[in-house]
């Protein structure tokens, strides 16, 4: 006697949805990993933001608070505030130099200045002192970046230095404001 033998497997339909449930399961895993990347790639670009700040911040702050004079005339408020602010370096008497931080194409400088007459060009003299034939040169003797991803930077205040700075890398954007207290001035 012959019996038929039965044939197991998965019919068609049965095979279709173990597929599109498969399939399902992938772009889910896929979708989670690509969130996750992004998400670490913002908090990667927000701590390079804060870093670059912070570096910018102390570099500033303990120049600023050494300044024997502010030669940038600024506002009360933020409101028309300027994007670069110079002082008299108080660091070194025995030369007169001036430094100026300055937002360029997102990006922000530190820039020594000298001033001197045509007359005696070894020596330097104050931004504002005038001669008989007028004014002070000026020479550019230093510059040097010390921050990147700056969307804005403005200084603003009276006794005490406002300094409000927008960061921005890839759409990741960071303000910070911190508040100096010139010591020399």
């Amino acid at each position: 006697m012959l019996t038929a033998k039965k044939n197991y497997g998965f019919t068609l339909t049965e095979m279709l949805i173990s597929i599109v449930i498969i399939l399902l399961v992938l772009l889910m895993i896929t979708s989670i990993f690509i969130i996750s990347q992004r998400v670490m790639r913002q908090a990667n670009y927000k701590a390079e933001l804060i870093q670059n700040s912070r570096v910018a911040l102390d570099l500033m702050s303990r120049e600023i608070r050494q300044a024997k004079f502010i030669t940038t005339t600024l506002p009360e408020t933020s409101t028309n505030a300027p994007q670069e602010i110079m002082f008299e370096d108080g660091h070194d008497v025995s030369e007169i130099k001036y430094t100026k931080y300055i937002l360029i194409d997102n990006k922000v400088y530190r820039q020594i200045f000298v001033y001197y007459f045509d007359t005696n060009p070894e020596i330097f003299v104050r931004y504002n002192d005038i001669d008989a034939f007028g004014s002070p040169n000026s020479l550019l003797i230093d510059e040097k970046l010390i921050g990147e991803y700056f969307k804005d930077l403005i200084f603003y205040g009276v006794d005490n230095i406002n300094v409000d700075m927008t960061m921005e890398k890839a759409g990741t954007e960071i303000f910070i404001k911190t508040l100096i207290n010139p010591r020399n001035i």
